[in-house]
């Protein structure tokens, strides 16, 4: 095989180039960040205090680099507590990466670079090449040493998979049985879809459900409510749009104040000159400013006309065309008045007949044991195809997508054939773009055989090498930003009825799209643009040589390992788009107390959907690339260490993750899995390798290609080995930790007992004992929670909203109490408690709650039973069937007029507060907490 003495200076300039230009951009980036850091708490370090009390971290020490050291060393089990158990896995796959790769490099460069180095020429190859597959032609005796170094870093690599499933599920099953997390209502709630008409009823259910052991506590059954959803998501919109008028009104105010107190002040100078007194008060006669009003009057709504007269309030055009000025022009302020009052009213009334509606196919159930959920999970539930078969454990309010509760089986397998379809479709569409980049990689190439580009060759020295080596992987992270947009749309087509499963299906995609088009699109383009005159010349040949030079591909991905290793944990850190955007917000988007809010309290959260993807695609490309181009090893390694230290840094100081998004940790089985896919690409390529060269030594290349046959085969086994082993467990909780954790509350509280001997009988499902598990539950007062009504001041009119009112079946949580009572239910110890309001939409964090650090199974448990969380009555309803009409947030204005507003709108009978608002005279809003009519656990010390 010939050697092109430019295109190998040319590949060691692309690396050199990329490797110089990315450590410069570290550089530059890590100084601006250490700099900033100190500056800019809202931004590098706001889990510091804006969170409550006990979700903060620890500030790290002052200077520029204290804070690695301190980063490292702080205990990654903390971020469970703080971000959650998905944060703290993706860590850990980062650490198992440090470990993967740094055995890695040092085996094979200690190993595998003298091998192919020994023996080449310096005029054949030099730079980056002598150190790559394919050196050792003359001596193929030389590929033992890659068959006994792959064999043994499968192996190692094989082990490694089984050692961290275990640490997995050791850690989900501490998060399931953990008393934080076994008392809320969602360890112990499973999502049913597809229920048949004959079963959507409150009785049959329950009916349904008697074999689950414990028993069921409550079922909510999803009815028809889309005129009510409609009503409700315009009532939304009006609020917001009243909230933005008010403060826009009250910011008008506010300045045209301050603009007559400066007129005034600067007639005042005037007259000081007796000279000029005339001209002064002909000046302020002429701005009709009273040049002795310099106190302003009593609020009133004549003062706030006089500021701001009718043809400058706050006005807005109705009908869908009024964003492109057709409609009628209406004064915001009064219509939204007017909209809010007739919508409260028709929700109210559309309320009252939620036990009509129609099932829409949903339910959910509440057990009264955490193992009756995932018992109720497991089973084949109805005997007819499609009905039945999506279940659902782990269920919080928070993590509902209401809109994609609606659709039948058929039409949920309809779109996700249509989605599957539309993602394949995606990925062949893809490959045009990703293609033309991956030759603008090996542009050395395309100048030997193509003319027309030779001139980029022929350039100065540093272009050839930016062209090839820093342009195409900027072009392709580019080309993946939008990707994950259309993925998600993709994936919210299939009637996904979870937020965190829609992530989950962002992340299936994501990643395949991204092996697909970012790394084996990128090496076969790079490599047939290396054989593009052979194709031509010799196509009986092409096939042979293509694989003969892929290999030749490795300096792009040496060129990406280092530009998302450097580069990408620097921009991870600097958090440079972030940053232009809260000053964006702030300046432009802090316009109500509502933005105010999020620009004040709302910390970022990582999306693991479309981040872990990016990792797992590096981890495939160096273990692709192991054997074939060694130097990867040592590069992914530098790369995953410095992408472990940003990330560590974010979940600690930075990042807030909801609790809608917490998977319990099945994006770190997902990244597991991924790994299989970089030991089945080399042990292919290495295959194809083998087989080709056996013109050249038929009995070595055989072997080779035969062992690599035998590794894959071995390594596909395993795998499924590992899935059959380790799926179940890693989903459900199984019965022996679930018995044995109820087993220690029992004796717990059989040691509070003088009269009860040791060595009496136990039975978990005791109905007498379950019963008064229910009672303590019913005893417990509910908490202040989001919209309730005792954060409002007392009246009549409030007292009677209180009320719980009709739900969505005729035989719902009060109907069931009551025949609890009289004995017709089929289990007499279900109970239920009522709330004034909801929980859906809780403002504060609830992590601290949600999980523990992993603990001994006996010492996790505890009387948790006696802890168990109240959930709403409403809880597992539309928002639109329960939800009262959000406070209507306005500042507190300097001028008093926020009073005038209140006045008004609480005639109009909508719901408003200042409370925790502020309005400067520069009409700046400032907040010292989050809306009034949600409940407030404290952060952001001033």
């Amino acid at each position: 095989m010939s050697i092109n003495t430019a295109k190998v200076n040319n590949t060691t300039q692309s690396f050199v180039t990329a490797l110089v230009t990315n450590a410069a951009i570290l550089g530059v980036e890590v100084g601006a960040f250490t700099v900033l850091k100190q500056r800019l708490g809202r931004i590098y370090t706001p889990r510091t205090y804006l969170p409550p009390p006990d979700k903060r971290s620890k500030e790290l020490p002052p200077g520029l680099w204290r804070w690695i050291p301190a980063t490292l060393r702080s205990p990654a089990e903390d971020i469970i507590h703080k971000n959650g158990l998905d944060a703290y896995l993706f860590l850990r796959f980062l650490k198992l990466l440090i470990v993967l790769f740094g055995v890695f490099w040092v085996s094979t460069w200690i190993v595998l670079l003298p091998i192919e180095a020994a023996g080449v020429a310096s005029e054949s190859r030099t730079g980056l090449d002598k150190y790559q597959w394919g050196n050792d032609v003359s001596q193929p005796e030389r590929y033992a040493a890659h068959i006994i170094m792959v064999y043994l870093l499968t192996c190692f690599v094989l082990y490694m998979i089984r050692r961290e499933m275990f640490h997995f599920v050791h850690m989900r099953h501490q998060f399931l049985i953990s008393k934080s997390h076994s008392r809320l209502a969602q360890a112990r709630t499973v999502l049913i879809t597809n229920v048949p008409d004959e079963l959507a009823n409150d009785h049959d259910l329950r009916q349904f459900c008697s074999f689950v052991p414990g028993g069921i506590e409550r079922i909510w059954i999803y009815r028809d409510s889309r005129d009510l959803n409609k009503n409700f998501e315009a009532r939304q919109k009006a609020c917001k749009k009243l909230e933005a008028a008010s403060s826009k009104l009250l910011r008008a105010a506010t300045k045209e104040w301050v603009r007559r107190q400066k007129a005034q002040h600067k007639f005042a100078k005037k007259v000081r000159k007796p000279r000029d007194v005339e001209k002064a008060e002909k000046e302020a006669a002429e701005e009709g400013f009273d040049v002795n009003a310099l106190i302003p009057p009593s609020p009133s709504r004549e003062f706030m006309d006089d500021l701001v007269p009718e043809e400058k309030r706050p006005k807005h055009r109705l009908g869908t065309l009024g964003v492109v000025g057709i409609g009628k022009k209406v004064d915001t302020i009064e219509w939204c008045k007017v909209e809010i009052a007739k919508l409260n009213a028709a929700i109210e009334e559309g309320r009252q007949q939620l036990g009509e509606r129609k099932p829409l196919g949903s339910a959910f159930v509440e057990c009264n044991l955490q193992i009756g959920a995932h018992v109720l999970a497991q089973c084949v539930s109805y005997h007819e195809p499609l009905f039945m078969g999506d279940k659902y454990i782990e269920v919080s309010p928070k993590d509902m997508i209401w809109s994609n509760l609606d659709d039948g089986a058929y039409e949920m397998r309809a779109r996700y054939i249509m989605s599957l379809a539309a993602t394949i479709g995606l990925i062949i569409a893809w490959a045009a773009p990703v293609a033309f980049i991956g030759s603008i990689s090996n542009v050395s190439g395309l100048c030997a055989r193509l003319p027309w580009v030779r001139w980029v060759c022929s350039a100065p020295t540093p272009i050839p090498g930016i062209i090839s080596g820093v342009l195409p992987p900027v072009l392709l992270a580019l080309l993946m930003i939008i990707l994950p947009q259309i993925l998600r749309a993709l994936a919210w087509f299939e009637c996904i009825p979870r937020y965190s499963f829609l992530q989950v299906s962002v992340y299936k995609r994501y990643y395949a799209f991204l092996v697909v088009h970012g790394f084996l699109i990128v090496t076969l383009s790079s490599a047939i643009t290396s054989t593009i005159s052979d194709i031509i010349t010799q196509p009986t040949n092409a096939v042979e040589n293509l694989a003969s030079r892929l290999p030749d591909a490795s300096i792009f991905f040496l060129t990406y390992m280092i530009t998302q290793g450097l580069t990408g944990a620097a921009s991870a850190l600097i958090q440079l788009g972030p940053l232009i955007f809260h000053f964006i917000r702030k300046w432009f988007l802090g316009r109500t107390p509502r933005q105010a809010y999020g620009v004040t309290f709302l910390m970022p959260a990582a999306n693991f959907g479309t981040v872990l993807p990016r990792i797992s695609l590096l981890a495939t490309i160096g273990l692709a690339y192991s054997v074939l181009s060694p130097i990867i090893n040592g590069l992914a390694t530098v790369a995953f260490f410095l992408l472990f230290l940003a990330w560590k840094f974010l979940l600690t100081q930075v990042f807030d993750q909801p609790d809608e998004s917490e998977t319990g940790g099945q994006y770190f089985y997902l990244a597991l899995s991924n790994i299989f896919i970089g030991l089945y690409i080399e042990q292919i390529a290495l295959a194809c390798l083998f087989f080709l060269n056996t013109p050249n030594a038929p009995k070595t290349s055989l072997a080779g290609g035969i062992l690599m046959i035998v590794l894959f085969v071995v390594t596909a086994l395993y795998q499924v080995l590992i899935h059959r082993s380790f799926h179940p467990i890693s989903e459900y909780l199984p019965m022996s930790l679930a018995t044995k954790q109820m087993a220690e509350r029992y004796k717990h509280q059989l040691g509070k007992k003088e009269d009860i001997l040791p060595d009496e009988e136990f039975d978990l499902f005791d109905r007498d004992r379950l019963k008064s598990v229910l009672r303590r539950r019913m005893k417990i007062k509910p908490p202040t929670i989001l919209g309730s009504r005792d954060n409002r001041d007392a009246s009549p009119k409030r007292d009677e909203e209180a009320k719980p009112r009709p739900s969505g079946s005729k035989e719902r949580t009060s109907d069931v109490l009551s025949r609890s009572k009289t004995g017709d239910s089929l289990h007499s110890e279900t109970t239920a408690t009522s709330a004034n309001s909801s929980s859906l939409e809780a403002p504060t964090k609830s992590h601290g709650l949600d999980i523990a650090p992993p603990e001994p199974a006996p010492n996790s448990n505890g009387n948790a039973e006696d802890e168990e969380e109240y959930l709403d009555e409403h809880a597992f309803d539309h928002p639109s069937t329960y939800a009262e009409q959000p406070w209507i947030w306005i500042p507190k204005d300097t001028l008093g007029l926020s009073g005038v507003l209140l006045q008004e709108f609480k005639e109009a009978g909508v719901e408003t507060s200042d409370n925790g608002s502020t309005m400067d005279e520069r009409g700046t809003v400032e907040v010292s907490r989050n809306p009034p009519d949600e409940e407030w656990s404290g952060g952001h010390d001033k």
